[in-house]
């Protein structure tokens, strides 16, 4: 993606309550902003991103804090400075996935070793590789830039569908002789 314009956000709130706080950076976090500096955080400019830190801004204000929203743009070494923290955040978001890939991995040869090959294990798999998916897609859906874990991630995904596929194969095999 080539990006040229930015929107950004500043904002103070008061120190309590911090759950106001911790409600602001969580917010901010699922849209995908990183923090360039104390309590201001950017997004590439698009109509989409303009209206959510809107949204975040009316709520600081509401919370007696104060917001500023702007839009810029900046020169080539900033900008890829900015994207280096976009695409290392989304990183650490993948990261944090392909851990739980393992962890997947893990419990699938588990209960191989087991041999529990009962269709309550198919189920309760099925639904931790609908939360890897969904993690993903959260994840994919604020990658502006195509972080370089981006594939790695989506190649271990389709690795655990094969994984759980496996072991879907063996518990059928399992009980069609029982």
């Amino acid at each position: 993606m080539e990006q040229n314009e930015w929107i950004a956000i500043n904002y103070t709130l008061p120190s309590e309550p911090s759950r106001v706080r911790v409600s602001i950076w969580r917010k901010l976090k699922r849209i995908g902003a990183v923090s360039i500096q104390q309590s201001m955080w950017i997004l590439p400019l698009s109509n989409e991103n303009n209206d959510l830190l809107n949204e975040i801004k009316n709520e600081v204000l509401r919370s007696s804090g104060e917001a500023l929203v702007i839009s810029f743009s900046i020169e080539e070494d900033g900008k890829k400075l900015i994207i280096e923290n976009f695409n290392a955040a989304r990183d650490e978001e993948y990261g944090e996935l392909l851990e739980q890939c393992e962890e997947f991995f893990k419990e699938i040869d588990k209960e191989i070793a087991r041999k529990n090959f009962i269709f309550a294990e198919i189920e309760e798999n099925e639904e931790e590789l609908g939360k890897l998916k969904q993690w993903y897609e959260k994840i994919a859906a604020r990658d502006f830039f195509g972080a370089p874990l981006q594939e790695k991630a989506k190649l271990i995904l389709s690795e655990c569908v094969k994984v759980l596929d496996n072991f879907c194969e063996k518990v059928y095999e399992f009980n069609d002789k029982a």
